[in-house]
């Protein structure tokens, strides 16, 4: 098995109303689709926990132990680094693992009646499940192969170890941890097969492999045409698992996953448990699960709802009621103090230093991720330590010589007056009226927006302003659709990315509509390969 991985590497949730079906597109006229080239794409380690959760029914999240993701434009599933030593020997780990866990399911897994014959069984298994792991049916290599390794075991160690070994070598299989689609002869651009198509919606929208029923959708030809990726992705939409795809989504553009090793000052934020820090990433998910699956305009609900999902350590926080019992509940949140993610305390929280709160971190957030603006990175002789704690100054005057210096200005005159509008929330996101010996002073501007300029006064006020932002929208598109392409805008985008905005706008921003037409769109359906490509 590790000359196997070895040289392909070189080479339960909250229900939610169905979708409705949107009005078609208007018709458009006949042209030659020309896609950009994506990225060969190893499962990312969400994916790969949800995988093999949904193969084998195994929730243990083996991927956790495996080193951290890169992440490229924002997204994890963007790139694909070079494999290590140390992670070939994590996929082997838990292959052999899951496997061995699986041996207690076989009954489930791999069902074999008395009466039959053990090779029987096996060929039925290892068409069947290397189907749903490989997200394709087997070639006759494929299937040789495997049938060749429980021949061999099977003699020498009875029918249960040989199956064993099958599904080991299945999840060691680069055709399991990589997201294949092979350039097709000389061609630039070629249409996605089925099987192709079937597993680029299961992984946007589930963060998981595809079932059985897309599977077959695949195979019956259905997913070659956009009205049969609508149905599936409507269908996919539709499916508890949804909410694993909404949550993925939100905790890689939020950035949410620096939480798991954030640390703050204990004298100074002693409340800063990691029963606090898991619940301000729960907090956001569940809360961002529910703006998007509900329907209805997304932006606005994600950006000003004055509710939100508590348990006791974060009602604390909140200065809310605590809920009976450990679990969340959704509860109304002061108005004043709480607008959508961006007052959230696990964003806050990301966006500050471990003694105090950063108006450079919070200002850069939302020129980047929230207006899609680029911030060049600052000179490499420039000193980007934050000013000094001076007991005299309020933190306008310390931050004031980001302005004045002409090395530092031109991205400090927009990030600086932005986040500023966040110094009602400390370094864990609690509201507070001071900051050191002077009141907060939260007013801000923003500038050189397409349409949100103007000033305002705390972060509630920003965050209205950014929801009515056409800019804001397009951003958000622009962010599903670099989620759902594993890699950045390109030219050969355009026609496809203002389609997916226009239905997303017509629909009235309901996010799910955005992500059908992403879905549906000629650069999800396409694979563009780069001149003299064979990957």
């Amino acid at each position: 098995m590790a000359a196997l991985l070895a040289s392909g590497c070189a080479a339960a949730a909250p229900s939610h109303p169905s979708v409705e079906r949107a009005a078609p597109p208007a018709a458009r006229p006949m042209l030659a689709v020309v896609a950009a080239p994506a990225p060969l794409r190893r499962l990312t380690n969400e994916e790969y926990n949800n995988t093999v959760r949904d193969l084998l029914g195994d929730a243990s999240r083996p991927a956790d132990a495996f080193p951290p993701d890169e992440v490229v434009a924002g997204f994890e599933n963007n790139t694909v680094a070079p494999v290590t030593q140390a992670l070939v020997e994590r996929y082997l780990d838990a292959a052999e693992a899951l496997a061995a866990r699986s041996a207690g399911r076989l009954e489930v897994l791999a069902p074999c009646p008395a009466a039959a014959a053990p090779d029987g069984c096996a060929r039925a298994f290892i068409d069947a499940f290397g189907r749903l792991a490989y997200r394709r049916p087997l070639d006759d290599g494929d299937r040789a192969e495997l049938q060749a390794i429980y021949a061999d075991k099977e003699r020498r160690s009875g029918h249960a170890r040989a199956i064993q070994l099958v599904v080991a070598a299945i999840l060691a299989s680069p055709k399991f941890l990589y997201r294949l689609e092979p350039a097709d002869g000389g061609t630039k651009t070629r249409p996605l097969t089925g099987f192709e198509v079937a597993t680029r919606l299961a992984y946007f929208i589930w963060a998981s492999t595809p079932d059985t029923e897309l599977l077959d959708a695949a195979a019956a030809g259905t997913l070659q045409a956009p009205e049969g990726v609508e149905r599936a992705a409507r269908r996919l939409l539709s499916d508890p698992r949804a909410v694993d795809g909404i949550r993925s989504f939100h905790r890689q553009w939020l950035e949410l996953r620096v939480l798991d090793t954030e640390s703050k000052d204990p004298v100074l934020y002693p409340a800063f448990t990691p029963e606090l820090r898991a619940a301000m990433v729960e907090e956001t998910l569940r809360f961002a699960a529910h703006a998007v699956l509900d329907g209805g305009d997304g932006i606005a609900a994600l950006l000003t709802s004055k509710r939100s999902y508590v348990n006791a350590p974060l009602a604390k926080l909140y200065g809310v009621p605590a809920p009976p019992g450990d679990g969340f509940v959704l509860v109304d949140l002061p108005p004043r103090e709480r607008s959508g993610l961006l007052t959230q305390a696990s964003v806050m929280t990301v966006l500050a230093g471990a003694e105090e709160a950063s108006p450079i971190l919070r200002g850069k957030f939302v020129r980047e991720k929230v207006l899609c603006e680029t911030i060049r990175p600052p000179p490499a002789d420039v000193d980007i330590r934050p000013p000094r704690f001076d007991p005299t100054k309020t933190k306008k005057e310390r931050f004031a010589q980001h302005r004045t210096d002409p090395s530092c200005a031109f991205c400090h005159d927009s990030m600086d007056p932005t986040g500023f509008g966040f110094e009602h929330y400390d370094a864990v996101g609690a509201w507070r009226t001071v900051d050191g010996a002077f009141p907060v002073d939260a007013t801000g501007v923003l500038s050189r927006t397409d349409d949100a300029d103007g000033p305002f006064d705390g972060a509630v006020a920003l965050a209205a302003r950014l929801a009515a932002s056409t800019q804001v929208r397009r951003c958000l598109a622009t962010q599903w659709f670099r989620a759902a392409m594993g890699r950045g805008e390109r030219p050969e985008d355009t026609a496809s990315r203002e389609a997916a905005y226009q239905a997303f706008a017509r629909a009235g921003f309901d996010v799910r509509e955005l992500i059908v037409a992403i879905a549906t769109g000629d650069a999800f359906r396409h694979a563009g390969f780069e001149q003299g490509s064979t990957e």
